[in-house]
């Protein structure tokens, strides 16, 4: 029965009123951010979903678990406390879900819809008293898939009630802006990047380049480039076929990605078996330690299929650098990347002509090869 007391009745308003400008505030912040996001960082929108949608609702803890076929993954946890939000890092642990879990955030992916839920237990919270809570759970639709589901839990007391339905159309409202913004972050994602290996593609990486080499012009900073061809690959696939040659691919970017730690350092698959990195802020010799690094690593830890048949890869590697000459008598920055690839490209000529696997730093004595088509 509705209370008669007309001052309780004006404090339940101005508390619901708090809530709800509360979290039109936390909507708004969102979408303001994500004005700002890249949309290569998929991981910090993840993040910060999670983290608005926590606070809109001052939820005790949220995590948020990925949907990969059929296994479900914890990505992300926070708990809530006194308006500041923290890592649960013991929850990172335990990544897995248990059955009784598993069907429960099953029934959100299958009928792809929001629920509130009260519950007793709360093992995966890693407490050892169970507790009454009240739990939201709504998916986050990537490309007509789920791809998340965000669990938020709330400790039911009395001053913590359970979660009202206006609340789970706050948390409703954030995923779905999120969904739109995920689904765009793959398609740019899946545009930029080769699908075989990962690394960004020769087109964007071009890209890239128009703005590094403004920097150069800007900041007069040192730029290397090295383009990379693996040795022997037409035999690899020849001998092992096109799927090992495949993994082949997969294997030496792995180890390209792992050596060039540097955020700043930009890799791309150029085509076939040729790879192109640049190392802006360095010199030739600079990038010459980074290449010797992937280059003495290959030597060291061969191919392996099935535990059983090792094949050797070794690379040819190019270098060449930014001098001032080039940026002295070249008219624009398309021109300016152009001659250091051609550069590059006849330094990794000498490399293969003098016998394969070693670097070549281009020097104004190696006579320039052929123009190729960036």
């Amino acid at each position: 029965m509705q209370s008669l007391d007309p001052s309780k009745n004006i404090k339940n308003y101005k508390r619901s009123f708090k809530k709800l400008d509360r979290s039109l505030k936390m909507i708004n912040e969102f979408s303001e951010f994500l004005k700002l996001l890249d949309l290569r960082e998929i991981g910090i929108l993840r993040i910060m979903m999670l983290r608005f949608m926590i606070e809109a609702v001052e939820a005790n803890i949220g995590r948020l678990i990925e949907v990969e076929d059929n296994s479900l993954k914890v990505t992300e946890v926070f708990s809530y406390k006194g308006g500041r939000i923290s890592s649960k890092k013991v929850f990172r642990q335990k990544k897995t879900i248990d059955k009784n879990g598993y069907d429960a955030i099953a029934e959100v992916i299958k009928k792809e819809f929001p629920i509130i839920v009260e519950s007793h237990d709360a093992n995966w919270i890693n407490q050892k008293n169970n507790y009454s809570c009240s739990i939201i759970r709504v998916p986050v639709i990537v490309n007509d898939k789920v791809r998340y589901v965000a669990e938020l839990i709330r400790k039911i007391s009395l001053r913590s009630k359970p979660f009202t339905e206006e609340e789970l159309s706050v948390i409703t409202v954030i995923s779905n802006i999120a969904s739109a913004v995920f689904t765009n972050a793959e398609l740019f994602n899946d545009a930029i990047h080769d699908k075989l290996t990962g690394l960004y593609n020769i087109h964007y990486f071009k890209n890239l380049m128009s703005n590094e080499i403004q920097k150069v012009l800007k900041f007069k900073t040192k730029f290397s480039l090295a383009i990379i061809d693996l040795d022997y690959f037409k035999h690899i696939n020849d001998t092992y076929g096109h799927n090992v040659g495949d993994e082949a691919l997969k294997f030496f970017s792995k180890i390209l990605i792992d050596e060039l730690r540097r955020s700043s350092d930009i890799i791309a698959r150029y085509g076939g078996d040729e790879f192109i990195a640049a190392f802006p802020s360095t010199d030739a010799e600079g990038a010459h330690i980074v290449c010797e690094k992937v280059r003495k690593r290959l030597n060291k830890e061969p191919l392996v299929l099935n535990d059983v048949t090792s094949i050797p890869i070794t690379p040819s590697i190019g270098i060449a650098e930014i001098q001032k000459e080039d940026i002295e008598n070249t008219s624009s920055q398309e021109e300016i990347f152009k001659k250091l690839f051609l550069k590059a490209d006849t330094a990794l000529y000498n490399s293969k002509r003098t016998g394969k696997n070693r670097i070549t730093i281009y020097t104004p004595e190696l006579p320039l090869i052929e123009e190729r088509e960036l």
